[in-house]
């Protein structure tokens, strides 16, 4: 989470243009994030979309 203070300054977008370039220099070919309501405007910006295909299973200790 980002500090008020330091909110829209272009931090987050660097840093997932950094990630980015991670990726495709790694031939990484999926990125997947979880984003809060806050952070999902960012990354939909970066060119994520949604994805129906992920499936989830919590596991808990009994």
């Amino acid at each position: 989470m980002t500090t008020p203070e330091w909110r829209d300054q272009g931090i987050g977008s660097a840093l997932m243009g950094e990630v980015d370039r991670y990726a495709r220099s790694h031939d990484l070919d999926t990125l997947i994030v979880w984003p809060s309501p806050r952070s999902a405007p960012l990354y939909r910006r970066g060119g994520f979309g949604r994805s129906v295909e992920l499936l989830e299973l919590p596991v808990t200790p009994d």
